[in-house]
């Protein structure tokens, strides 16, 4: 790489460094980039990205107006327009568009109405990143109903918005092809509890580049030993465990890892169990989907290096 002046002794950083600082995934950053021409990266030799500090304000800027429910067309066009000020701080002044589609949700929720939460799914699903989307809006709206299941009618409600977006967190999964090169995690729900927090982990696994299988359904733990050992299409798995796992649980778990020998990490528990499950060679995932996924596809890249 070559230059003059101040750019030649400019700091860069590759994509990964970018992904994991702002919070959005290699394959979002490429499709701001080929889609919107938002971001230009300088390129090394071989073509690996390299950004430079403003280009990763830049990127959080975009972010604090997808934040706002500005959808990404239009949060070019204020940059362009110079009506974000890169050098001041967003405020929330203008209404967010997500309170518009939580209205929505609730509405739909509210009446039962599978065909306005299907329409509203597709129009946010248009507009922003899958993973944006999920965070900012789904993910807390599900977490809502989960918390008001006990009012009137709630828990038919939180059961309906659930199944809803479970259906369609799978098929999101299952439409996202894998390659005979990509590594591949095994995905699987030991629990009675729903499954969109797995789901949601395998759709962030997926767009850092690794392949993702989904057990659907309630999965045995005697029945994860035989599946690593014989299969061995899975070099780590992730396995949904209950939120208080019983000690006799977690030793389960301990014994899958040691006969396997492959990293086995874990979700859905509270995180006063983390360290028991540490010393018992797993490894707990946090409840921050987007930093676990990293986890998991850098142990991976670790193991295949």
């Amino acid at each position: 790489m070559t230059g003059n002046g101040s750019e030649s002794h400019a700091a860069y950083y590759p994509i990964r460094i970018v992904s994991a600082e702002t919070g959005i995934n290699a394959i979002t950053l490429r499709a701001w980039e080929r889609r919107y021409g938002l971001i230009e990266p300088k390129r090394t030799a071989k073509g690996h990205r390299l950004y430079t500090e403003q280009d990763i304000q830049l990127i959080k800027r975009v972010i604090a107006l997808l934040n706002r429910g500005i959808p990404i067309s239009q949060a070019q066009a204020m940059l362009a327009n110079g009506e974000a000020d890169l050098d001041t701080p967003l405020t929330a002044a203008k209404p967010s568009q997500w309170q518009h589609y939580r209205e929505l949700l609730q509405q739909a929720t509210q009446d039962f109405d599978d065909r306005l939460l299907a329409s509203t799914f597709d129009e946010v699903s248009q507009f922003f990143p899958v993973e944006l989307a999920l965070r900012f809006l789904f993910v807390p709206f599900y977490r809502q109903l989960r918390e008001n299941s006990t009012q009137t009618l709630g828990s038919a409600r939180l059961c309906f918005f659930t199944s809803f977006l479970q259906a369609r967190l799978a098929w999101r999964l299952s439409e996202s092809g894998t390659t005979p090169e990509q590594p591949r995690i095994l995905l699987a729900n030991c629990t009675r509890d729903s499954e969109i927090n797995l789901l949601l982990l395998g759709l962030l696994i997926r767009q850092l580049g690794l392949g993702a299988t989904r057990l659907s359904g309630l999965m045995a733990l005697e029945q994860i030993i035989p599946l690593l050992n014989e299969c061995r299409h899975w070099p780590v798995a992730v396995l949904q465990i209950e939120a208080t796992p019983s000690t006799e649980r977690i030793q389960q778990l301990h014994k899958i890892a040691a006969e396997t020998g492959c990293p086995l990490f874990v979700t859905g528990q509270s995180s006063e169990f983390d360290s028991q499950l540490r010393q018992q060679g797993l490894v707990p995932l946090g409840d921050d989907y987007q930093i676990a996924a990293l986890n998991v596809r850098d142990i991976v890249q670790g193991m295949t290096a």
